[in-house]
């Protein structure tokens, strides 16, 4: 109520009594202002709950002229009502330039109070949406990690503690290092979703300790490569964002002798790390657009990326040589304090 009423008087009150002064009919001029303001902001009013919103979907040009337009015509009604109704229970005593000037004042108080109303409703408006997009991200971040733990827990759990059972009798150093690798990276993925991006040397850390266990299952037949730029291992990823990738690798890129070539290379420019994970599978005949990615892993990683830093760094997908499969992601530099 009250910055509804500071919003009606503070326009009304130069016009009102620089017109009083001139004529030296106070009274009818602050009536009049006032009557000009309060039905300029009612109209302003209704037009934030009914015309406003049909302007949301069009592009911003088309907008501001529409909210301009729609501005002049709620000054131009609000006046000649205003007029209209203080001739009909005043009689207006005004004519000529005092008239123009009770016009033009009150119109030009009421167009500046009017944007600065309209832009403090946009910004607040924006805030809203601003701090909305936020709140969705954060829940659909969340829900994403929860389900990657979901996915992550009873498979690999299940194989890692098999191998576990087997190495047990047969190399128990390798047993107990098992055990305190695959206890590492739980520690790592529950604690993923209250970090959201960690420093990709300990993404990187994550990754060898899943290795590892698979190399206990694998033997022999998973054989790794790595070529890791220093001077990456500062940037700052979200958690959980290789493993996915390095999995589907593993499990997608055997040979028919059931073997695995896994390589995976990271570079560093000035502006973003290249990280790809490629193997030397059955692969694919051309290139797979990340549009068209239908593994869970592959497509959760995919959308974690676009709502991370957008469609410019979504997954590339594409055939290995000579044989296999690359996957290669982009992150941009943000170097870990």
């Amino acid at each position: 109520p009250l910055g509804t009423a500071m919003a009606v008087i503070l326009p009304a009150l130069p016009a009102g009594l620089g017109v009083g002064h001139l004529s030296g009919h106070y009274l009818p001029a602050l009536i009049i202002s006032l009557a000009i303001s309060g039905l300029t902001y009612a109209l302003f009013s209704l037009d934030l709950v009914f015309i406003h919103p049909l302007f949301q979907g069009l592009p911003p040009n088309r907008a501001v002229l529409m909210e301009t337009l729609t501005g002049l015509i709620e000054f131009a009604a609000g006046t000649w009502l205003a007029f209209s109704l203080c001739n009909w229970l005043l009689g207006t005593p005004f004519r000529g330039v005092e008239a123009r000037w009770l016009l033009g004042g009150t119109v030009a108080s009421i167009t500046i109070s009017h944007i600065l109303t309209y832009t403090s409703f946009s910004h607040a408006e924006f805030k809203r949406k601003l701090a909305e997009e936020e709140r969705l991200r954060a829940m659909a971040t969340e829900a994403e990690l929860k389900a990657l733990k979901a996915q992550i827990n009873p498979h690999f759990l299940f194989n890692t503690l098999n191998t576990i059972a087997a190495l047990i009798h047969t190399d128990p150093p390798q047993a107990e290092a098992t055990v305190e690798r695959l206890a590492g990276m739980f520690r790592y993925v529950l604690a993923g979703s209250e970090r959201g991006s960690v420093p990709l040397r300990e993404e990187l850390a994550f990754v060898d300790d899943y290795l590892c266990i698979e190399q206990a299952r694998f033997g022999e037949h998973l054989r790794v490569t790595r070529d890791i730029a220093p001077a990456a291992l500062d940037v700052s990823v979200p958690g959980l964002l290789l493993q996915p990738l390095v999995e589907n690798a593993v499990q997608h890129g055997r040979r028919p002798d059931g073997s695995v070539d896994l390589a995976l290379h990271v570079q560093r420019d000035r502006e973003a790390v290249s990280i790809t994970i490629a193997d030397q599978g059955p692969g694919m005949p051309v290139s797979t657009p990340a549009t068209q990615i239908t593994g869970h892993g592959l497509r959760n990683v995919d959308e974690r990326l676009i709502r991370t830093y957008g469609e410019a760094y979504r997954l590339a997908i594409a055939a290995n040589t000579p044989a296999g499969t690359r996957v290669t992601l982009t992150i941009p530099v943000r170097v870990e304090s």
